[in-house]
């Protein structure tokens, strides 16, 4: 059987006999609570496991008068503790306030053009020229016909609140494109939207004699469905021990204009916003490749950044502004076990209160990293969890792990992996000589080792 045939257990065990897993190996694939076999094996093809990424909670946020703490998938030390830092200090002054757009994604049915707007299914001019008045007077004559065939494709959308809401012509060099907008209620919706489309697709083509039909596709530029988050720090809850707080709002708003003004700071301001985004939109089970396709899109030499951060009112103000493609239902949200209990902790949110709270920790990760930036530089909040998992890589355990990493701390500028390996040798030693268990490590009544 070829490996798409068989089944995860067989897949697995065809990877030990080619030795390239071994048994230990296998068992660290195996099946969890967290994502149970038979639900990893129906969302992806080949499936010999999981890939687990640390969740955690980002506390302290209060987002329209809500206090949240907000669930968060990410392998990056730092951000989860940076956003709840920073979201602790906007409670401090009201809090997160969100709105958010959900009108619709667009799908493009597109054709290359050729001698004219034709006949229909009976054989009549329905267009005359396949000039722009052409197009436009099909449509018009056609529009009715074309909803109730967005509505057959799926019958169940408009009772969920959505269903197409609007459709254009349009010629794009030799090109002619449909543009349907779709809402998809509290869905994401791209399988959809996708339906719809080659639905719409085969009744266009059936009547635009003269043009071929070359696709029919959402598109992940989604400016039809946007999320707008304000947020005010007052001065006094900026300051550092060595910078009044008046100080770092000016350096955070000028750090802002730079960043809208050199490509270069850009894309670093950028990734900030998105260590929040994506862990967020991570951990509520959303596609987070579709939410950075679409916010990458949104930008371009004239807005450079997502967010504006502003010296008033006594403080800072800061805003972000950003498509946020995002569903609370259908998909992995409904069917991964840690994304239900993520919505669930996060209360069961709308699709535009999720926005909002997904946009509300992007806005977060980004002041803590400039005020870090601007003030005490960004290593020096970095350095802690950076050597904590250095040590982590030696194999340092429990207490080890803890004494190791002060250890590291003490000169972290000579901090390698080699180095950190010496030390965990040195600090296993020191526990050996006193008689005790290694560190961070204890012992059953038969002698078996557990990890503590």
């Amino acid at each position: 059987m070829k490996f798409y045939e068989l089944d995860t257990s067989r897949r697995l065990q065809m990877l030990v006999d080619e030795g390239l897993i071994d048994e230990r190996d296998r068992a660290t694939l195996a099946p969890s609570r967290a994502l149970p076999e038979d639900i990893g094996s129906h969302l992806i093809e080949n499936h010999i496991g999981a890939f687990p990424v640390p969740l955690g909670l980002a506390e302290h946020f209060l987002i329209d008068g809500r206090a949240l703490r907000v669930p968060m998938a990410t392998e990056e030390p730092s951000v989860i503790a940076a956003a709840g830092n920073a979201a602790q200090r906007v409670a401090r002054s009201g809090g997160f306030h969100t709105r958010a757009s959900r009108r619709g994604i667009v799908a493009q049915i597109v054709f290359r053009q050729g001698d004219g707007v034709g006949g229909d299914a009976s054989g009549n001019r329905s267009g005359g020229r396949s000039g722009k008045r052409g197009l436009a007077s099909f449509l018009a004559a056609h529009r009715r016909e074309i909803g109730d065939v967005a509505d057959r494709a799926h019958p169940t959308l408009r009772s969920h609140g959505g269903g197409l809401c609007g459709i254009e012509v349009r010629r794009t060099g030799e090109f002619v494109e449909f543009d349907l907008l779709i809402a998809t209620g509290e869905a994401m919706g791209a399988n959809t939207v996708n339906t719809i489309a080659e639905a719409v697709a085969a009744y266009l083509s059936a009547r635009l004699a003269g043009f071929d039909l070359l696709m029919a596709i959402l598109s992940n530029k989604a400016d039809d469905q946007r999320v707008h988050v304000e947020a005010r720090i007052a001065a006094a809850d900026l300051a550092t021990s060595t910078m009044p707080g008046d100080e770092v709002a000016s350096r955070i708003a000028a750090a802002a204009r730079f960043a809208e003004q050199s490509d270069l700071r850009a894309a670093t301001h950028n990734k900030g916003v998105m260590n929040g985004i994506v862990a967020a939109a991570l951990a509520a089970g959303n596609d987070v490749r579709n939410v950075v396709a679409a916010a990458y899109a949104d930008l371009d030499a004239e807005q450079r950044t997502w967010t504006s951060w502003r010296v008033a009112d006594g403080g800072l103000c800061g805003s972000i502004d950003m498509p946020m493609p995002i569903g609370v239902v259908g998909g992995a949200v409904s069917t991964l076990p840690v994304a239900r209990l993520a919505m669930t902790m996060l209360g069961h949110p709308g699709a535009d209160e999720l926005m909002g709270i997904i946009a509300s920790v992007g806005l977060a990760s980004n002041l803590s990293a400039m005020r870090a930036l601007v003030t005490q530089g960004i290593q020096a909040g970095h350095m802690h969890l950076q050597l904590r998992s250095l040590a982590m890589t030696t194999g340092a355990q429990g207490r080890e792990l803890e004494v190791l990493t002060r250890r590291l701390q003490a000169d972290p500028s000579r901090a390698s992996l080699e180095r950190a390996r010496v030390s965990l040798d040195a600090i296993r030693a020191e526990h050996a000589s006193k008689g005790e268990a290694s560190a961070g490590r204890v012992h059953t009544a038969d002698g078996r080792e557990m990890i503590e």
